[in-house]
């Protein structure tokens, strides 16, 4: 389950480095925002899924995961997009908002159960 996590990760970082066409930087930049945006949300949930029960509402007060998942939606939607016309441009955005989704529900239920161990 983490492997096929890591698989939709490293396809996400090829579509979040997409962010050159928002901004126009350079390639460099683009892959460090990508990898910075999509490692972030899984090393957070990792870090819900692990903190003790004490301190798990001041982890969760940090963690912003629903922020790092809605740019990576919106930047692999933007990705999946670029080309399409017509009516698969619907389904285009879709699978790109999907993938973070995937790669979220993935991590999390992988994590739990490598936890249960």
């Amino acid at each position: 389950m983490l492997s096929v996590a890591l698989v939709l990760t490293a396809l996400s970082l090829s579509h979040l480095a997409g962010t050159r066409l928002v901004t126009g930087c350079a390639p460099e930049p683009a892959w460090a925002m990508a990898i910075g945006i999509d490692l972030a949300f899984v090393s957070l949930e990792i870090a819900m899924l692990y903190a003790a029960d004490r301190t798990r509402w001041e982890v969760a007060r940090f963690a912003m995961i629903a922020g790092t998942l809605a740019v990576s939606g919106a930047m692999n939607a933007l990705s999946f997009s670029e080309h399409a016309e017509g009516l698969i441009l619907w389904p285009a955005i879709g699978l790109g908002t999907a993938i973070p989704a995937l790669v979220y529900a993935l991590t999390r239920v992988g994590a739990g159960l490598w936890r249960a161990v």
